[in-house]
């Protein structure tokens, strides 16, 4: 070929990628666009503009560098579309840590703060999952300081879904993600290259072409064969890598919510806590699950360029036509990912809500049937299968829209092809082969824009969901007490047990266990938390608390009170007065609002609330009870030990309840139905004070259950 063909050719391929780096570039959010990615995809495009200057159509040379050209375009263009959102900028300024920061920011140790108080001391603070909130006193015996300006407090914690973490996750199945890489290449190749052979097998048959026809269908033969050996391989690969990493990210996730503060629970209903882990966590899961198996996300993006990049090269003289379908698509598009985020939030929280009326509904089951509040229910969940049903129809609406125009668009670019590409073939431009070729290659194109599109619908979706599960789990401050504890305990057990490895996950590969450490050593050893406990006074220091969902109601208001070690203290008071916020201050749910609270002269924040929680038992006003056995439930007074029979029968006996368990048709296996529903409100008392009894702590606490403990 003359070096002014090669020139133009070189030219053509120049152009293709430039119009491709546009092209796509209207489908991601100029406002998430960063500078790795950027230089990522024009690296990829120039990679392609490069390998494409060798002679010849349908060299091999050629056709393979488009083919892998294609997949690194691929590969570097698909964070541009599937961008987490990212928060508003005002929303930045509200946290410690940005929200897109790495893994490391997320779900690791980040570095030790420290804030001031009135004394000399310091108070040094860390935290496992985020930012904390109760402060760890790092001197003997400081007072806290309640002065503290909202300026200074430190802030929730950061997204806990994001990029990072994913990428972190899929980095530990390297092997597998290279065998899907390659898989998927091997699949890519053999869906573009079928255009190509039906070009070449029309021109054989009108004798265009000298090739035996058996040797062309051999050919045709054995991709047909590898095309499903290679899409199977891809897919189970793929699949098994992505339930891996799902089951990490629920667990963190069911993590997380363990560890929050008391007041999370109390802002956030059951149901919409549970649909974090059900329903918004299945939208996750389902937009690679689903787009696997299917023409659809990676493989779809690739054979779009794939596609676009052999066209430009086979008949150039088309490609205007080509180029305005492209950008059509692409401005579609980018318009849906715009237009449906509402819709899909709205869709999201009308089936959380419904989730959470079914859970409030059947929970409370007898309160509804004594006070006849079939009705009102029936008519509360009607309200709400309403407002799905209307954002289930707003956003089919959204998306046959999209799917209808897309459609349009392809097919008027279709026609426009045949009308053109007619005429060339008459006037002995381009040749019958590559004309065939030409159409399979639109066909291909049309098959893989339409599964492109439905994953950008999927994606928007998760993306609702995604962004609901970090602004639920934002919008507390971690309880860095419960959470350094618990991590503690999990870095005891043993590595070798696969439910323990879900939560041993940490993206910074160890880089801040020193961290860890170093918080650990602020608190006091389980020894002396169990001395203190047994021996000490608790002492309650000018205490004044305001629950945190109701700051203008002050609980308590400078009590001062001592509870004698080895006596037995009653707190009687009117309704309202504070005798249970007292229990939960004891139990630490919450942290007093100002003043302190002592056990043996030790403020009780120099202890982690793993400790704490071993030396204290509670029996609730309204104790609730696992849906499991009778024993089960009195086990669970020791959760980390294996509970003998006979421990059982004792705490039993010493709560008068060994009489009524024996004459339960199953005895200690009898089932106690849900929330202990199949047992009266006094047995589920002597239930959950044998429970409390077998733990044999120092300190118990009974919040108003002196009616059966006579």
């Amino acid at each position: 070929m003359p070096s002014s063909v090669s020139t133009r050719h070189s030219a053509r391929f120049c152009l293709g990628g430039i119009f491709l780096y546009f092209t796509t570039l209207p489908l991601a959010n100029p406002k998430t666009l960063d500078t790795t990615s950027s230089s990522l995809h024009v690296f990829a495009l120039s990679t392609y503009t490069s390998s494409l200057s060798a002679r010849g159509v349908f060299s091999t040379l050629e056709y393979s560098s488009l083919i892998l050209s294609s997949m690194a375009t691929a590969m570097a263009t698909l964070p541009l579309f599937m961008r987490l959102p990212t928060p508003r900028r005002r929303a930045l300024t509200k946290h410690t840590l940005p929200l897109t920061s790495p893994l490391r920011r997320s779900l690791a140790f980040p570095p030790l703060l420290r804030a001031k108080f009135n004394s000399e001391g310091t108070i040094t603070c860390a935290y496992v999952s985020g930012p904390a909130s109760d402060p760890i006193v790092s001197e003997p015996d400081p007072r806290i300081n309640d002065s503290v300006s909202p300026s200074e407090k430190v802030h929730s914690p950061p997204n806990l879904i994001t990029w990072g973490l994913l990428w972190s996750l899929f980095l530990k199945h390297k092997l597998r993600l290279g065998l899907s890489v390659l898989t998927l290449i091997g699949c890519t190749t053999c869906t573009l290259s079928m255009p190509i052979f039906s070009g070449r097998f029309f021109e054989v048959l009108i004798g265009a072409r000298p090739e035996p026809l058996w040797k062309l269908l051999s050919k045709v033969g054995l991709l047909y064969a590898l095309e499903p050996i290679f899409t199977v391989i891809f897919v189970m690969n793929m699949n098994t890598v992505w339930e891996k990493v799902m089951s990490i990210v629920k667990a963190q996730i069911f993590r997380r919510v363990l560890i929050q503060k008391a007041e999370f629970f109390d802002r956030y209903k059951v149901g919409e806590l549970s649909g974090l882990l059900t329903s918004d966590l299945g939208s996750l899961k389902a937009l690679v699950s689903e787009n696997i198996s299917r023409d659809r996300g990676f493989r779809a993006l690739s054979e779009v360029i794939g596609t676009i990049c052999i066209l430009f090269n086979i008949a150039p003289q088309l490609a205007p036509i080509l180029g305005v379908l492209v950008l059509t698509v692409s401005v579609l598009v980018a318009v849906y990912k715009r237009s449906t985020v509402p819709v899909f939030k709205a869709h999201g929280l009308a089936q959380a809500s419904i989730a959470d009326c079914v859970t409030e509904t059947f929970s409370a089951i007898r309160t509804v049937r004594s006070f006849g509040g079939e009705k009102r229910q029936m008519l509360m969940f009607g309200r709400q299968v309403l407002a799905y049903q209307q954002s289930g129809i707003k956003l089919g609406t959204f998306k046959s829209l999209n799917e209808s125009l897309t459609r349009i668009a392809i097919y008027i670019s279709l026609l426009a092809l045949y009308c053109l590409g007619g005429s060339k073939v008459k006037a002995g431009e381009l040749s019958v082969g590559i004309v065939a070729s030409f159409i399979g290659y639109t066909f291909t194109l049309t098959f893989a824009v339409q599964g492109l599109v439905n994953t950008f619908g999927d994606l928007r979706g998760t993306f609702a969901a995604v962004e609901r599960i970090n602004s639920i789990l934002s919008t507390t401050e971690i309880d860095d007490a419960l959470a350094n504890g618990l991590e503690r305990d999990i870095q005891q057990k043993h590595v070798e047990d696969e439910n323990i490895k879900l939560f041993l996950f940490d993206g910074s590969n160890g880089k801040h266990q020193h961290l860890n450490m170093h918080y650990m050593s602020h608190l006091k050893s389980a020894n002396s938390v169990c001395s203190f406990a047994w021996s000490g006074d608790i002492c309650l220091e000018d205490v004044y608390f305001s629950y945190p969902l109701r700051p203008d109601v002050v609980i308590l208001n400078g009590l001062n009170l001592t509870l004698k070690s080895g006596s037995v203290t009653a707190l009687v008071g009117s309704s309202g007065a504070g005798k249970s916020t007292i229990v939960q201050l004891l139990a630490r749910f919450y942290e007093p609002t100002g003043g302190r609270i002592t056990v043996g002269g030790e403020d009780l924040r120099t202890f982690d609330k793993s400790e704490w929680a071993r030396v204290v038992s509670i029996v609730n006003q309204e104790p609730v009870l696992f849906s499991v056995s009778v024993g089960e439930n009195i086990a669970y007074g020791l959760p980390d030990e294996n509970v003998s029979k006979d421990d059982i029968i004792k705490a039993a006996k010493a709560a008068n309840a060994h009489d009524f368990i024996i004459s339960l048709p199953q005895g200690y296996d009898t089932l106690v139905g849900e929330r202990g529903g199949l047992l009266s409100g006094g047995q589920r008392q002597r239930i959950a004070i044998a429970r409390a009894l077998l733990k044999n702590a120092p300190i118990l606490i009974l919040d108003e259950v002196l009616a059966v403990t006579h």
